[in-house]
């Protein structure tokens, strides 16, 4: 799977960059924001006193907002990681809310803080009085990303985020969780 990813993402930013007739114009950012991402990279958990690193998913990483100029937006995010647990599908995740900068016309920075969630997929769960739905707080998220392709509202970005977070489990113990993605991002302005 992660072979795969690296040659998609090789090929697409080989595509992106080959082009020569690229529209010149800016970017016209006003109004509402959507953006969904997709991508893959590790996910460091620690549970209590153990420690596990995997390769891990994220999908779909959703953020929704108002651009409050032309270089701010004010966005709620649900940053993440996607994991397997006792044989079973979970979600490192948080709600956060956060500001999106960009310093040059295609290139962005991001920063966010809110709450974690760490719960079972939502396909898995049969009882949800037994799923193990846990939070925590604090949960934070650092990103940038650079702008490759735009036309109109819609542009196509290739980001880096990191996702920290803390959710509180049973008996007193605690999951602590660092993930480190390479996104592909779908927004429209």
């Amino acid at each position: 799977m992660r072979e795969i990813l690296i040659f998609a993402l090789t090929i697409m930013v080989n595509y992106t960059f080959a082009q020569t007739n690229l529209d010149k114009r800016p970017v016209e950012r006003k109004g509402f924001v959507i953006g969904i991402g997709l991508g893959a990279g590790a996910l460091s958990l620690r549970t209590n006193d153990t420690t596990e690193v995997a390769f891990s998913t994220t999908l779909p990483n959703i953020k929704v907002g108002y651009m409050l100029n032309h270089r701010l937006a004010l966005l709620a995010l649900l940053p993440g990681a996607n994991y397997e647990y006792n044989g079973k599908d979970r979600g490192f995740e948080g709600v956060t809310i956060a500001g999106q900068y960009w310093l040059k016309e295609n290139w962005w920075v991001l920063g966010g803080a809110g709450l974690t969630f760490d719960a079972p997929a939502f396909y898995s769960v049969k009882d949800p009085k037994t799923a193990g739905f846990y939070t925590g707080f604090p949960a934070f998220t650092f990103a940038t990303g650079y702008e490759i392709w735009h036309k109109g509202r819609f542009a196509l970005d290739l980001q880096y985020r990191i996702f920290l977070g803390k959710s509180n489990l049973p008996n007193n113990g605690q999951r602590e969780g660092v993930s480190n993605m390479c996104i592909v991002g779908f927004n429209w302005y």
